[in-house]
């Protein structure tokens, strides 16, 4: 488990823990209004769904086990970790009324891994009690669970093998960004909204390309493609693929369709979106970057 990270001030937006609108969702005061630290709350309401929880001795949170920095199961020490990791326990602390390092210690947290196209039905199944599993909040996706308001605020790029990614050549088919795509194979999550929005991204920008979509399963299964060249772009948000790049590739300069991270609960488990969003107004307050 790797150790929390505290910084004092507010990153630039790409890389902040928390957008710009976020604030809790009880009766806390937000940053910035004047009032002392000493007189700012961040109290959580005890309702039967939290009861069960503190009852049950620990949280259940579904995550992502192949994203590094974000969700990340390392296998040398047996413990996941990465920043969702750390927003969850930090989450079992303010539920059970101990410490981050005693959450930590304590095992307060349960996790379990999902996949991108599962996670509605993870919590529809009360398999979890939360999703934080690099969750992007959509219109569409709110009909069915209910989210925090977000954690985190990316973007959705592409990378490529660095042969392909050559700027010193005049050579059509190295790719350079999204307008040489065109017929090129790009791929990506199934469950996601990533097609969805490239698609939306270069018709609204009249970009005359027509990409070949492949959808899988996992992350790594996209990355292995990536290294045999059996597709050309691997297309996922710019966190994820900072998790796999190397030195045998390069990700674009192109950003398109914002991703607002929020944590997710099954519909009328009354109090669990508050409590979230009450521990994400206090890791604001205080200034806790969990995603550098």
């Amino acid at each position: 488990m790797k150790l929390r990270k505290t910084l004092l001030g507010l990153f630039a937006a790409a890389s902040l823990l928390l957008c710009a609108g976020c604030g809790a969702a009880s009766d806390s005061t937000p940053a910035g209004s004047g009032v002392d630290a000493e007189e700012q709350t961040f109290e959580i309401k005890t309702t039967a769904a939290i009861q069960d929880i503190v009852d049950r001795g620990y949280l259940i949170v579904g995550c992502k086990d192949d994203v590094p920095g974000l969700g990340y199961y390392n296998e040398e020490t047996q413990a996941y970790e990465g920043g969702e990791i750390d927003l969850a326990y930090y989450l079992a602390a303010k539920l059970f009324g101990v410490s981050y390092d005693e959450a930590v210690e304590q095992q307060l947290v349960h996790f379990i891994p999902v996949q991108t196209h599962s996670r509605e039905k993870n919590l529809q199944d009360g398999d979890v009690d939360y999703v934080i599993a690099t969750y992007t909040i959509t219109d569409e996706r709110k009909k069915v669970v209910d989210f925090s308001n977000s954690y985190y605020t990316n973007a959705i790029g592409l990378m490529v093998n660095t042969n392909s990614a050559d700027n010193s050549t005049l050579r059509e088919e190295r790719i350079r960004s999204i307008v040489d795509l065109d017929n090129k194979y790009v791929g990506i999550i199934s469950g996601s909204t990533t097609r969805e929005d490239f698609l939306k991204y270069i018709d609204r920008n009249a970009i005359p390309i027509h990409p070949k979509f492949v959808t899988y399963s996992s992350y790594a299964e996209i990355s292995d493609e990536l290294a045999a060249g059996h597709i050309d772009v691997f297309c996922v948000d710019v966190p994820i693929l900072k998790g796999y790049l190397n030195n045998d590739r390069k990700i674009l300069n192109d950003r398109f369709a914002s991703q607002d991270y929020g944590i997710a609960a099954a519909k009328d488990n009354d109090g669990l979106i508050d409590a979230a969003n009450t521990v994400i107004a206090e890791l604001r307050y205080n200034g806790i970057v969990l995603f550098p």
